[in-house]
C-alpha cells in the first residue's frame, strides 16, 4: 500500500513537470542563440563550439534554479504560517520548478548535440536523463543501483515502455527524498541562502552529467552510422543486368 502511494506521488510530480515545461520552439530558439554566441568565439572545431554553448546553457538554467530555491524559502521570514508554508508548500513548489528547469536544460543540450527534440522519444529520453542525473546529484548515489536495476549500455537504448516505468520510479524517489529534506528550508534567512546555493550547485552537476552522456551518445551515433550503411548495402539486392539484344 505504501509503495502504491509513493508511486502516486511520483506520477503526480511527473505530470506537473510535463505541464509546465516550456514549448519546444522556445527551447530550440534558446539552443540556437547560445550556439550563435559560441560560434562568435571561433573555437578550434565544432565539438568545442558545442561544449562552449552547452556550458552557457548550464549556467543559464542553474541561475534560474538558484532564484527558485531562494523564493521557495522566502515565506519562512513570516513567523508561524510562513514557516509551515516554506517547509511543506515551498518545498513541493521548489521541487517542481527545479525539475522543470533541469528537464528544459536537458532538452536544450540534446538539441545542441544534434538530437531532434521535436520527437516524443527524444523528449522522453531528456526527461529520464535529467531526472536520473538529478537524483544522483541530490542523493550522492546511483539511481540504477538503488532500484536494483542493471544499468544497460546507455539509457538512450531503452524501449519507450521501459523509459516510462523508469521515469515514474525516479520521480517517486526524488519526491520522497525532497520532502524528507524540507526542514532546513524552514529556517529564516538560512533557508534562503541554502536553497539558492544548493539548487545552483546541483543543477550545475546535472548539466555536466547530461553533457557527458550526450557527448558519448553523439560519438556513438557517428560510429554506428557507417556500420548501418554497410549493412544496408549488403542487404540491398543488386540490380539485374539487361540482356543483350
Amino acid at each position: 500500500m505504501k509503495e502504491v502511494e509513493d508511486q502516486s506521488q511520483g506520477r503526480k510530480l511527473l505530470t506537473v513537470v510535463e505541464r509546465i515545461i516550456a514549448d519546444t520552439d522556445s527551447l530550440i530558439a534558446l539552443s540556437q542563440e547560445h550556439l550563435r554566441r559560441a560560434q562568435q568565439q571561433k573555437l578550434d572545431d565544432e565539438l568545442a563550439t558545442i561544449e562552449a554553448a552547452a556550458l552557457e546553457v548550464v549556467r543559464h538554467f542553474s541561475n534560474r534554479t538558484a532564484i527558485t530555491g531562494g523564493l521557495a524559502a522566502a515565506p519562512a521570514l513570516i513567523p508561524g504560517a510562513g514557516t509551515l508554508l516554506a517547509a511543506a508548500g515551498g518545498t513541493l513548489a521548489d521541487m517542481g520548478m527545479v525539475l522543470k528547469y533541469e528537464v528544459e536544460m536537458a532538452l536544450v543540450l540534446s538539441h545542441l548535440y544534434g538530437f531532434d527534440i521535436t520527437q516524443d522519444k527524444e523528449r522522453q529520453l531528456a526527461f529520464l536523463m535529467a531526472s536520473v542525473s538529478t537524483y544522483n546529484a541530490k542523493s550522492g548515489r546511483n539511481f540504477f543501483v538503488d532500484v536494483a536495476h542493471a544499468e544497460s549500455i546507455a539509457i538512450w537504448k531503452y524501449a519507450p515502455r521501459e523509459v516510462s516505468k523508469m521515469l515514474v520510479s525516479v520521480f517517486t524517489k526524488i519526491a520522497l527524498m525532497q520532502l524528507s529534506k524540507s526542514l532546513l528550508r524552514a529556517l529564516p534567512l538560512v533557508g534562503i541562502a541554502v536553497g539558492s546555493s544548493m539548487n545552483k550547485v546541483l543543477t550545475g552537476r546535472v548539466g555536466e552529467r547530461c553533457m557527458q552522456d550526450l557527448k558519448v551518445r553523439r560519438q556513438f551515433a557517428k560510429e554506428q552510422a557507417p556500420a548501418e550503411e554497410v549493412v544496408e548495402a549488403k542487404v540491398r539486392k543488386p540490380k539485374k543486368k539487361k540482356k543483350a539484344s
